[in-house]
């Protein structure tokens, strides 16, 4: 006997996903940390996607453009692998707000093997160790798995767009209010 998913349902799981990553099969999608940020305002910097920018002009506006976003009281979702991805990103660390990052890897290569260390380096000046129950990383590779070594990977990109525009089938999603992308 089948019995249908419902997509909008918590996923059923033998711990929280800030204890132990999971597989949700739903969306295809490995997560580890708090998932309950999928239910709230989400955007992502568009000029923080695509080929790897690294001219202080437009990290600046990356920057401002995530303060002013996150400041207004919604979630960052954004990747790490570019200098773009990872000024977005430590903006909110700097306020002690939570976001979403979505990774290439598995998290273990991503966070270590115990799952407690950031992502990148000057992410650990603003925070010592990866913090679970504030933040979330979403990958499509399972835990143990290597990841691209590219700066840019547009498969991450599809998939910030998809999260941040409430795209991603399957997914969590109660989609409040302004949940679009900023330019």
């Amino acid at each position: 006997m089948s019995s249908v998913l419902d997509v909008h349902a918590p996923p059923v799981r033998s711990a929280p996903f800030e204890e132990e990553p999971g597989f949700y099969e739903p969306a295809g999608v490995w997560l580890y940390g708090n998932v309950r940020l999928l239910n709230t305002s989400l955007f992502h910097v568009e000029n923080a996607l695509g080929a790897p920018v690294q001219m202080p002009s437009i990290l600046d506006a990356i920057e401002t453009e995530t303060e002013k976003r996150m400041l207004a009281g919604s979630v960052l979702v954004t990747g790490i692998h570019s200098p773009a991805h990872q000024r977005a990103a430590v903006v909110p660390l700097r306020w002690g707000s939570p976001r979403i990052l979505v990774l290439s890897g598995g998290f273990h290569h991503h966070l270590g093997e115990r799952l407690d260390q950031e992502p990148f380096r000057c992410a650990r000046l603003w925070r010592y160790s990866w913090d679970a129950k504030t933040d979330l990383v979403i990958s499509r590779r399972a835990p143990d798995k290597l990841p691209t070594y590219a700066s840019h990977n547009s498969t991450v990109d599809r998939l910030i767009r998809q999260i941040t525009w409430r795209k991603l089938p399957g997914i969590l999603f109660e989609a409040p209010q302004n949940s679009r992308c900023c330019a």
